[in-house]
């Protein structure tokens, strides 16, 4: 250890550790994330799928889109994003007392 470092107040057992665990652990963080959304919130890759400039390649991948989105209601993993869609919109639509409504 050079005198520059400066120690770690809790002492650990062995050095770091960069032998190309770090960048798998976040190559498999960011599959685990992707397959999470991927899961959970179909509406949103539709969205982007429509926004897709017209082709018939786009056409195609928001036939998929759709048909996934159908897919995740049918089997009800599409509900807890629903849900908190449903709370987000209400909270969007409160007021403060005395406040007026936005038109």
């Amino acid at each position: 250890m050079s005198e520059d470092h400066h120690p770690s107040p809790v002492d650990l057992p062995g050095g770091p550790d960069f032998h190309g665990r770090p960048l798998r652990w976040a190559t498999i963080a960011i599959a685990v994330a992707t397959l999470f959304l991927g899961l959970f919130n179909a509406t949103a890759i539709n969205g982007w799928a429509v926004e897709l400039a017209p082709t018939p390649l786009s056409a195609r991948i928001v036939a998929a889109t759709e048909a996934w989105e159908e897919t995740t209601e049918a089997i009800g993993i599409a509900a807890p994003r629903a849900w908190l869609h449903a709370r987000w919109k209400a909270l969007q639509t409160a007021r403060f007392k005395g406040q007026e409504k936005a038109e």
